[in-house]
């Protein structure tokens, strides 16, 4: 087996434009891969020693955290299936995917890993196998993984997804820009699904009824994400954000964000991800609305913004 003195990976984020919560529910969703923000993985082999390390940190892999041990059994099980478990490497991961706010940071760096890893050993990597690795690392990190966020991070085109059916990509034709605002704050998955999970023992006929809204919303825009429908697509941003806040998912920050971008032009606004924190988007007609929207929601609390065109 020849073997590089370097492998390196690269995957890109993603965010789910619309279908969050209710996706739990059997309602689809609709995720799309934000190539502006990356993760690449460089893998070098050493003289001793295994270590991961980024801008902030290096360690050995057995002693990395709780919070790596999904990453550190992808790789113990990628030294494995190469048979060099003992093998010395350095790994070096550069990203700027903010971790714990729904843009897959996780998915994207066992993607990375992975790539990172066959192209070291100069292996050819089937689809297949990096869906199985990736997937096989989220489902420590996070328990049971959907499969949304390491198909997205793979994909160069929005996804359709339903529970527990195929995940099918679709052609984009919707020109402007979306405007992607940090509220800073750590967002809470399980806890966010646990409140719409109460509110469904407490308020079943309402809540249900917002969890059929919001995958009705889903359906209407992929359509118009596919017919360049943009004002119409701002406009079920918007009433999705409204379901979302009403199931108590939303926080101060992001409200405070969503309200920013409204009133500088964006044609809509909402949470996306779990909520309680985490980011928010805004849909913007043209370049200079999404810079004008992007200031404001920096001079508004923003820890940090990112402008993606379509």
């Amino acid at each position: 087996m020849t073997i590089n003195k370097m492998g390196v990976g690269i995957a890109h984020s993603k965010l789910i434009l619309i279908g969050e919560h209710s996706v739990v529910y059997g309602q689809p969703a609709i995720a799309l891969p934000v190539t502006i923000l990356k993760t690449t993985a460089t893998l070098t082999s050493s003289k001793y020693g295994q270590y991961i390390e980024n801008n902030e940190f290096r360690r050995r892999i057995d002693l990395m955290g709780d919070e790596f041990e999904g990453i550190r059994q992808l790789i113990m099980r990628l030294l494995s299936k190469f048979h060099s478990s003992k093998m010395p490497f350095s790994l070096e991961i550069d990203s700027n995917i903010p971790q714990g706010r729904g843009l897959g940071a996780s998915a994207s760096l066992a993607t990375a890993i992975t790539r990172a890893f066959y192209d070291f050993f100069e292996t050819e990597l089937p689809q297949s196998d990096l869906m199985f690795y990736a997937n096989f690392s989220e489902n420590i990190t996070h328990g049971k993984s959907s499969g949304i966020d390491v198909a997205t991070v793979n994909s160069e085109q929005p996804l359709w997804f339903i529970k527990d059916t195929a995940i099918e990509p679709f052609e984009l034709n919707l020109h402007g820009f979306i405007v992607i605002g940090d509220t800073g704050v750590h967002g809470f998955t399980s806890q966010a699904i646990n409140i719409v999970r109460e509110k469904l023992v407490e308020e079943k006929k309402k809540t249900q009824a917002h969890i059929n809204q919001l995958g009705e919303l889903a359906t209407a825009s992929k359509n118009f994400l596919m017919t360049n429908q943009l004002s119409a697509f701002g406009k079920v941003m918007n009433k999705a954000h409204g379901i979302l806040s009403e199931l108590g998912v939303s926080h101060p920050r992001l409200e405070t964000l969503v309200d920013t971008a409204l009133k500088n032009g964006a044609l809509g606004a909402k949470l996306t991800g779990s909520g309680l924190g985490g980011v928010m988007v805004a849909l913007a007609e043209n370049e200079k609305d999404a810079i004008r929207i992007s200031q404001r929601l920096l001079k508004n609390g923003a820890k940090n913004t990112w402008i993606y065109s379509f």
